[in-house]
């Protein structure tokens, strides 16, 4: 596939994306967007739209006495948002619980910040998709990269063992051309790792 990361002359990381691959990409963000961006519980308001627009949606803002609001005290039924935002105690449900309580919404804000941010250098790029990353852009990237990928190796399965699993699959098996584009975000992640490497 198309694309990987190089130290430009500036020293800052450096990508040309095709319009297939960048459409790729944003999709695959979004997607990450809409499964982490913060929901409101049943019967809570939709929030502000100026909020929702700027990113501020959903944060906890808490109450007078600084606690914050309720917020999910269990790790997610969903096994991609499961991965996406786990357990940070296995062992201790209690101060896993505590502690999700705190910082979930946080956590689901800066990925969705990662994504946006992937997502906003893509359509700046325009028809040349040529994208070079500052400092703060580059940590975005290599947090979405990362959701994205622990989003499409929980959807596939994959063990640690990507040969063996590649393997397995018959060769119309739909979840081969998944396969693909996990190895593709795995190379652009190295890529990107490799260009901020002094």
């Amino acid at each position: 596939m198309n694309g990987q990361f190089v130290r430009g002359r500036t020293g800052r990381p450096e990508i040309v994306l095709d319009e297939l691959h960048g459409q790729l990409l944003a999709d695959l963000c979004r997607q990450v967007v809409e499964l982490v961006e913060p929901k409101p519980a049943p019967g809570e308001p939709e929030g502000d739209p100026l909020a929702r627009e700027l990113g501020l949606d959903g944060l906890d803002w808490g109450g007078l006495d600084g606690e914050p609001k309720a917020a999910p005290k269990t790790a997610p039924d969903d096994p991609v948002l499961a991965r996406l935002l786990p357990d940070a105690y296995r062992d201790d449900p209690d101060a896993a619980s505590e502690f999700r309580r705190y910082t979930e919404n946080d956590l689901r804000l800066r990925k969705c910040d990662n994504a946006r941010t992937v997502r906003a250098d893509i359509a700046a790029s325009g028809a040349e998709g040529h994208i070079v990353l500052d400092e703060r852009h580059s940590q975005a990237w290599l947090g979405a990269l990362n959701d994205l990928r622990l989003a499409l190796g929980t959807n596939l399965g994959v063990t640690e063992d990507l040969d063996a699993f590649a393997e397995s699959l018959e060769p119309d098996d739909p979840r081969l051309a998944m396969l693909a584009v996990y190895h593709w975000l795995g190379m652009l992640q190295e890529s990107l790792v490799e260009s901020l490497t002094p």
